[in-house]
Order: structure tokens, then C-alpha cells, then sequence
């Protein structure tokens, strides 16, 4: 929870800070609906914004169970900031610049 101490505004209680990507709160859908009733039935992967925050609600494959939020003057895109499809997808292959290690040891 975010309090401002200049303007004494405070945070819903239900926006938790994101993990994997900074500046990014979440919270689960049906807390979002009782908060922001006037987005209660936006669908899974659309994105919505009011004067300071972008809001998403996430895709069909966690039955858009969540709500990810980040400040506006981020840009609308900026959840795209990690894919962590195609991370997983590099992943499985070495970096070109890496070596496989050498064991010094002999059997």
C-alpha cells in the first residue's frame, strides 16, 4: 500500500507490488471489480487507463484471474517490457559467447 504524504492520497489496499517487473502493481480480479466498478467487465487482455495508471487485465490462460497496473508515463507497452515466453525460449540454447566448461579431472 502507497500512502503520499503531500497530498495524503492512499492506495487501495488491494495492489500488491509485481515481482518480475518493476514499477508494476497486481491484483486479483475480483478485487478490482469492487474498487474500479466502472471497469468490472473489460476482457481478458485489455488494456484501459485513467489520467495515471494503465491497467490490463491478464490473458485467457490464467482465466484472467489478475490486474497489472503501471504509471501512464510509461507507455501502454510497457508490460511487454518481460516475454518471459521467449525467454524461456532462449533459454533452452547457450548464448553464442558462452563455453561448455572443461572438467580438469580424469576418471
Amino acid at each position: 500500500m502507497r500512502f503520499c504524504p503531500k497530498c495524503g492520497y492512499e492506495d487501495p489496499v488491494c495492489w500488491h507490488s509485481y515481482r518480475w517487473i518493476t514499477d508494476m502493481d497486481y491484483t486479483r480480479w475480483e478485487d478490482f471489480q469492487k474498487e474500479y466498478p466502472q471497469w468490472a467487465n473489460i476482457e481478458c487482455g485489455q488494456i484501459v487507463a485513467d489520467l495515471h495508471c494503465f491497467y490490463r487485465r491478464s490473458s485467457k490462460k490464467n482465466n484472467g484471474s489478475y490486474v497489472f497496473r503501471w504509471p501512464s508515463a510509461y507507455g501502454e507497452k510497457y508490460y511487454l517490457s518481460r516475454d518471459f515466453e521467449r525467454f524461456k525460449a532462449k533459454r533452452d540454447f547457450p548464448h553464442p559467447s558462452q563455453k561448455q566448461l572443461e572438467l580438469d579431472h580424469k576418471p
